[in-house]
């Protein structure tokens, strides 16, 4: 199966799917209630910590009732204790959101058990014991039981589920379902990183378990049904924060600044940090990733002033320089997973270009000069790049890989900029050519578009020496391609504004937005370079920024990380995600970077 009909295919069964759900969405829809107002939230987990801590407590600003429901009975009130990210203790209470704050405090003091963990009595906050109030809006029965309807049948950070048998209840509320990732793998996908949907049949199980039974006995013996809820919890997430040049530099120090705290002592970086342990997480080493970081900490120097990020992107470079060179031929090359590639190479290019840019390295020097050396020589006649290299039989092996001629393009413009050589502008002039004109020229070309940000990253730094009437065209379509795929508000249950689908089932991941944004903010330069108009690809940047600067660590979701001082500054994979890869941190903070600087200037300029 070719990838475009791959595409069309899953694309395709994800409409019917949306179609479906459609459908018993008009049959199973909730119309929530208002939730309680903020104060009283506020309220709540400060008489929860003041009953932990047995401190004074103090009087309610009101109260609030959960609605009643078709079986004329109350949905209870979940109110969870968190052990270090795990949901060590929940007590549900049917009764008044007071009462059943009240109830809890009593449950937990009278739990030995609870006393036991040093988070109970612990006041500092990277240790001590959190809570949140998961207080119903309203009911809804199962979605029907069909493939991938059942999976999408529970609304992530919504819904969670209820169920009754013999006078016995159980809950699985919204937060403890995303403390186990539950609504991001009921369905997996051949696409890397896709994977969507609650694991419903598995998650009914749970509940018969816990109720002393089995799923099929609990379905037709007892009730089971979905709860929409509103969570009360110390930290407000998401959280808004306006597109200012002084928010995006602070928020990309944050992120720089994570990193460097998980970065190890030989300069590698800790790929994957998980939020559930707070530790990192054991997966092969991706060494363009590790690059693209070290790009982003020079940034982070360069543009804003940071001592510290630059002795981290040096220990980075100095890490591959002693690990990972191989010759390949006449030139060295980066070696990754036994091959050497392109984009490997490239993306080491670019990290120590931008060190370079701020002030000379002889180690970033050698790798600048050296790499593209050998991304030169995998170059073909019509432009287009060998993307790997045989190290056993010192051959190129002419295969092409996504991002990868992208990030070399951008690469031999990196290194145009800070050496000077006229033999890397020449091959990303050719480069380019093929990237925006024959590399992408087929029937539907002008409809259907790739992963495409490294190319306009390209064709933005590119403006001034290569001006390419093709590659202007070429990103202006892009952009208009994924200006009709980004959600505007109100367009999903989520406040995910500013990224991007093709459908309100699924939870847009976050990393595209940050490596798309990266790519219009560039686009945003070429076309101002060339004198078009801009209002709506600036519009479509700073949703984007504002989508970025909501979902991030700042603290993020406290009662859900074991380390919560340690997670400030990352980034998840996407709003359910509670783990953070290095390049999610990367893509979102090169955009905050970039584009406090283009602030910046805009305002000198505005100034004279």
């Amino acid at each position: 199966m070719t990838r475009r009909r791959f595409v069309r295919s899953v694309f395709g069964a994800l409409g019917l799917v949306a179609l479906v759900t459609t459908g018993a969405h008009c049959n199973t829809h909730i119309d929530p209630v208002e939730p309680p107002s903020a104060e009283l939230g506020a309220w709540a987990i400060e008489e929860l910590d003041a009953g932990r801590l047995g401190q004074p407590r103090a009087d309610a600003p009101g109260d609030w009732q959960p609605p009643a429901d078709d079986h004329d009975w109350r949905a209870a009130i979940v109110v969870t204790a968190w052990h270090h990210g795990v949901a060590i203790r929940t007590f549900a209470h049917r009764g008044t959101l007071v009462e059943s704050v009240h109830a809890a405090i009593e449950a937990f003091a009278s739990d030995d058990a609870l006393h036991e963990l040093e988070s109970w009595a612990a006041v500092e906050d990277s240790r001590r014991m959190r809570f949140t109030v998961e207080v119903p809006l309203g009911t809804g029965p199962l979605v029907p039981d069909l493939p991938w309807v059942t999976e999408l049948g529970l609304v992530p950070l919504q819904e969670g589920l209820g169920a009754r048998f013999e006078d016995e209840e159980a809950y699985l509320m919204p937060e403890e379902l995303r403390s186990g990732s539950a609504y991001d793998g009921g369905v997996t996908t051949p696409i890397p990183d896709l994977a969507f949907g609650a694991p419903v049949p598995g998650l009914l199980g749970r509940l018969a378990r816990t109720l002393g039974t089995d799923r099929e006995t609990l379905l037709s013996d007892g009730d089971v049904w979905r709860v929409r809820s509103h969570t009360i919890a110390e930290s407000e997430y998401p959280r808004d924060e306006a597109v200012t040049e002084e928010n995006l530099r602070a928020a990309s120090v944050d992120g720089a600044t994570f990193l460097l705290r998980h970065q190890h002592r030989d300069g590698r970086w800790t790929y994957v940090w998980d939020g559930t342990t707070g530790t990192e997480r054991l997966e092969p080493y991706n060494i363009p990733r590790h690059s693209g970081t070290t790009y982003f900490i020079a940034q982070v120097d360069r543009l804003h002033g940071m001592p510290a990020a630059r002795s981290g992107a040096l220990r980075a470079l100095r890490w591959i320089q002693r690990h990972k060179l191989r010759r390949c031929g006449e030139h060295p090359c980066v070696e990754s997973f036994g091959r050497a590639d392109i984009g490997s190479a490239a993306l080491t290019v670019v990290a120590a270009a931008e060190v370079l840019a701020k002030d000379d390295d002889p180690v970033a020097r050698e790798l600048v000069v050296g790499l593209t050396g050998f991304i030169r020589a995998q170059q073909r006649d019509d432009g287009e790049l060998m993307h790997e290299y045989d190290l056993r039989e010192q051959e190129p092996i002419d295969v092409q890989h996504m991002y990868y001629s992208g990030e070399a393009a951008f690469a031999l413009l990196k290194a145009h900029e800070v050496l000077g050589d006229e033999a890397n502008l020449e091959a990303a002039r050719v480069l380019m050519g093929h990237l925006t004109g024959s590399g992408w020229d087929f029937l539907g070309s002008r409809y259907y578009y790739g992963e495409e940000h490294w190319t306009c990253i390209a064709a933005g730094e590119a403006r001034g020496r290569v001006d390419s009437p093709e590659a202007v065209d070429f990103c202006e379509r892009w952009f208009g391609f994924n200006d009709e795929l980004q959600y505007r508000e109100g367009e999903t249950p989520w406040r995910v504004e500013g990224g991007y689908g093709a459908g309100p089932v699924i939870v847009p991941r976050l990393t595209p937005v940050g490596s798309r944004t990266e790519a219009f903010i560039n686009t945003y330069l070429l076309m101002k370079h060339h004198g078009h108009d801009t209002t709506e690809v600036r519009a479509l940047i700073e949703r984007g920024l504002g989508q970025l600067l909501r979902w991030r660590w700042a603290p993020g979701p406290t009662h859900l990380l074991a380390d919560p001082v340690g997670a400030h500054g990352g980034m998840p994979g996407s709003p359910v995600d509670l783990s953070c890869r290095n390049d999610f941190v990367q893509h979102g903070g090169s955009a905050w970077i970039r584009w406090a600087d283009v602030l910046r200037q805009e305002a000198a300029e505005d100034a004279l």
